[in-house]
Parts: C-alpha cells; sequence; structure tokens
C-alpha cells in the first residue's frame, strides 16, 4: 500500500502542475497575466512548442480585397478609412518571440532608429486604434495546443498573433493591450507571465502604427 502510494504521488504532482499551467497560460489569453521577476524576451519553446501559429505549417491566406486597406509593398498596409499606417508584421511574425510591455517600448525605438519604410515615427497604438482593426466577420486560424482559435482581423496582416500591446497604462503597474480573439481589451502586467523555466514573457506582441496624413495619402492612393 505505501509502494502505491509513493508510485502515485509524484504523478499526482505532475498532474497539478500541468493544469496550473496550462490554466497561467489559459488566462492571459483571457486578457490576465502575471508578474515576472525581470523583462526577458520568450518564444515558442517556452510553452514546449504547444503553441503552434507561428511554427507549424500553414496554407496561404486568402485576401479580402477589402478597399479599405492599401499593400504599400514595403513592409507596411495603409487603413484608408481610419488614416493609419500600420506595420503590416508583428513583432512576433518578425523575431519569433513574445515580448512584455517595456520591451514593447524598445522595439517602437530601434524601427525608429532604423527608420523602417523611411519614417521615424512609429508608436504604440492607443486602445482604440487596435480595436479599429476588429472585424468579426474576418478571420485568421490560431492554433493553440489542441485548439484553432479564430483571430478577427483581415487576413493582408497576415497569420498574425492574438494579443497586442497599446501605448495606455493602468494603475502603475498594467498596461491595456487588445485580444483579437474576443475583439476586447484587457489590463495586462507590464512585465509579462513568470514561468518557472525560463524567466517572464507575455504572450502580447506589438504591432507598430502611424497617422497618415489625408492629403497625401489621397494623392499616393490616385
Amino acid at each position: 500500500m505505501k509502494q502505491g502510494m509513493k508510485r502515485y504521488r509524484p504523478l499526482g504532482l505532475r498532474v497539478r502542475a500541468r493544469v496550473v499551467f496550462f490554466v497561467s497560460v489559459t488566462l492571459l489569453l483571457s486578457g490576465v497575466s502575471f508578474a515576472g521577476d525581470s523583462p526577458q524576451l520568450g518564444g515558442d519553446s517556452l510553452f514546449e512548442n504547444q503553441i503552434l501559429s507561428m511554427t507549424a505549417p500553414k496554407p496561404e491566406l486568402k485576401p479580402s480585397g477589402d478597399p479599405r486597406f492599401k499593400d504599400n509593398e514595403d513592409g507596411t498596409v495603409t487603413d484608408l478609412e481610419e488614416g493609419l499606417m500600420w506595420k503590416q508584421q508583428d513583432s512576433y511574425q518578425e523575431k519569433k518571440r513574445w515580448i512584455n510591455w517595456v520591451e514593447a517600448h524598445d522595439y517602437v525605438r530601434e524601427k525608429n532608429e532604423n527608420k523602417f519604410a523611411g519614417y521615424e515615427d512609429w508608436r504604440l497604438p492607443t486602445r482604440k486604434e487596435l480595436l479599429s482593426l476588429y472585424e468579426k466577420e474576418k478571420s485568421v486560424p490560431w492554433p493553440y495546443y489542441w485548439t484553432t482559435n479564430e483571430v478577427h482581423i483581415d487576413p493582408i496582416f497576415g497569420y498574425t498573433s492574438c494579443c497586442f500591446w497599446t501605448s495606455e497604462v493602468h494603475k502603475d503597474i498594467y498596461a491595456w493591450h487588445v485580444n483579437f480573439i474576443r475583439g476586447k481589451a484587457y489590463p495586462s502586467i507590464k512585465q509579462g507571465v513568470k514561468n518557472m523555466a525560463a524567466g517572464s514573457a507575455s504572450l502580447s506582441v506589438v504591432r507598430l502604427v502611424r497617422k497618415v496624413e489625408p492629403a497625401r495619402e489621397a494623392r499616393a492612393s490616385k
């Protein structure tokens, strides 16, 4: 009987650990995150390659043909309705790693110093600006564990991530991010979620934006 208990106890601990880990990451997708000791970058390996959104083979996305969006063919997309220019790839698509809110500002600075697409006024978007990209009738697959979620954004942005940092803070240690699975904004801890094996990370990423002058864009579209 004692031997049986000794064999069962480690199994129970492993099961509980897996449950805690899964619940923690699931809460992140719902807009809840946990603090880490130090801001570090994390990738799919942080989650034992279970998040396959950027690593699994994927078919080519079918363009929506929406005239609202203009592919500038320089790594940017212009939203002709909102007067905004977006970086076409998010930070995960480019770097294959998650970033927290502090690192998001480093990413902005890097792109401005290098004058990405010829501009140096890139910034983090507001909640309102990000939510303007959410379109319930459009969807891009986002595989996660054994399920496939749908990110509701125009496919012109490719196989994008689900959750994006904004420029807006909330009660000092939080910043707002927008979840494109649900189309809602949530406060999230700036330093991301802590993982005992790999430091800290966050499921949120960055999609940079800049304002476009209406007259200039009108001339460019002719």
